[in-house]
């Protein structure tokens, strides 16, 4: 069964503070984590283990150090859940609990730089299913990108924009989507305030409310 994860590669994709402590896990668990090219509908998964193949992470390549750990610690938590309660809800209490309980350990100056620490302790008192739905927190992150695209909810109305490799017409907002016109198919697509897009028209921005 292959169980091998290749550090090094991990190594240059997490915070200099953060890597004893996963390299740590790593060695005293069969997980094997994965780094992903880009995916537009998740930003990493666990898989349980089968007969032939050992628990699997995967996290998406393009995060930045910060994001890239959030999410690993949140689908390691996703394992460790699995491993004692076998029987629980995806994002349920015990979830929640072992997702916090093992975020402490990084939640220092030598992992996380203060704003993210600051942000981190709110999205711990009630970890969502995603990090995508924690807008707080994906606005933060966005500050050590180092190219950083737009969200689609700073573009003005009527912005051409591309998204999932089609074109969009931004349209209005719908609670925390917006209702966009695709250019390829006509068809009507809601798409969430907080997906990163690439502007096909000179920058129109607005203020994110």
């Amino acid at each position: 069964m292959e169980r091998a994860t290749d550090l090094l590669q991990l190594r240059a994709h997490l915070p200099v503070g953060a890597y004893p402590v996963v390299e740590n896990w790593l060695r005293r668990n069969p997980v094997k984590v994965r780094i992903a090219r880009t995916r537009a509908t998740k930003l990493g998964d666990y898989r349980v283990a089968t007969r032939t193949l050992p628990h699997r992470i995967s996290v998406n390549e393009e995060l930045n150090k910060y994001g890239f750990l959030v999410v690993l610690i949140h689908e390691f938590a996703h394992y460790v859940t699995f491993q004692k309660y076998k029987r629980h809800e995806p994002h349920g209490l015990e979830w929640k609990s072992e997702f916090k309980r093992m975020m402490r350990p990084f939640m220092t100056r030598e992992v996380f730089p203060a704003d993210l620490l600051h942000v981190l302790e709110h999205h711990l008192e009630d970890a969502p299913s995603s990090s995508c739905t924690d807008h707080h927190l994906m606005r933060i992150l966005r500050r050590y990108d180092r190219d950083p695209k737009p969200f689609l909810e700073e573009l003005r109305e009527s912005t051409i924009f591309r998204f999932n490799q089609k074109l969009f017409v931004k349209g209005p907002e719908l609670r925390t989507r917006y209702r966009c016109r695709c250019l390829n198919d006509r068809r009507i697509y809601l798409i969430d305030r907080m997906a990163e897009v690439q502007v096909e028209q000179p920058m129109q921005t607005r203020r994110a409310s």
